[in-house]
């Protein structure tokens, strides 16, 4: 009887393939097929098939066996909502504990749409605290709707599409007539300068979230501390709260602390 070599690690689903080839790429510039399949798990097949859709999408650069990062990709184009919720989970869902922790009962309090501040939601789900919660994500409402003493306003506007993040109007008018305690939104890109995005219709919502609320948190992973984005959303004003992970860059969270920026650092979870 033959037996089958066992598999180095359960078989991922496209769109993990897909984040955890563009993290690879992220760290390391570049890398052949064979590694990547060994650090995913994959067939040489599968790699081939993986880098030829990330190619098409713009994010890399074919090679003679292997591929590298395109310049200045990750923070100029948007890896799908799918991509997305499979990039440093484990960051995110910290980040998404310690932002939610923030949240005081019978508060409102305005989600942006992401995958981090899904991970908000889903904290604040669990603990189910008393409150009031307005969102422009659908996957967002969706998961808080079963809360029974949450009252949750969808602000309504156009279904971006491969998203669950909802633009334009009636959503735009609609923040203009909300005051909440606290508005928790993510970002492309994180500098300096402020917040940054990849999409127009994106920044206007941003914008009119933090202009609703008397403080806001920018829930943003170690990741997102390098290049702008092509479109800028608006500075971290003194008293804006930046929540991120263990894995951030301690200089970069000390300049941001020097601008009046309150940080605060999820700790990483115990093995």
């Amino acid at each position: 009887m033959r037996h089958r070599p066992p598999s180095p690690r359960v078989a991922l689903i496209p769109a993990q393939r897909h984040a955890e080839i563009l993290q690879i790429l992220k760290v390391d510039g570049a890398a052949s097929v064979q590694q990547l399949a060994e650090r995913t798990g994959a067939s040489i097949s599968t790699v081939r098939r993986d880098l030829e859709a990330l190619e098409e999408a713009g994010f890399l650069d074919r090679s003679f066996g292997g591929a590298s990062l395109r310049a200045r990709a990750l923070a100029t184009l948007e890896t799908g909502q799918a991509v997305a919720s499979h990039i440093l989970q484990g960051e995110k869902a910290a980040i998404g504990r310690a932002a939610a922790g923030l949240v005081a009962a019978h508060q409102a309090v305005i989600l942006d749409s992401g995958s981090t501040v899904t991970e908000v939601a889903h904290d604040l789900a669990r603990r189910a605290p008393p409150l009031t919660v307005i969102t422009n994500d659908l996957s967002i409402a969706q998961i808080l709707s079963s809360v029974a003493r949450l009252r949750l306003v969808v602000t309504g506007g156009v279904v971006r599409p491969g998203s669950s993040t909802l633009t334009g109007s009636p959503g735009e008018e609609l923040l203009g007539t909300v005051h909440a305690d606290l508005a928790i939104i993510g970002a492309h890109a994180v500098t300096m300068d402020g917040i940054s995005e990849t999409n127009l219709e994106i920044v206007r919502v941003k914008q009119a979230i933090m202009r609703a609320a008397r403080r806001v948190v920018v829930v943003a992973d170690h990741s997102k501390f390098g290049e702008p984005s092509v479109f800028r959303v608006g500075p971290l004003v003194r008293g804006t709260l930046l929540v991120t992970d263990w894995r951030a860059d301690p200089e970069i969270l000390a300049a941001f602390a020097e601008q009046g920026v309150e940080v605060i650092v999820a700790p990483e979870p115990a093995a």
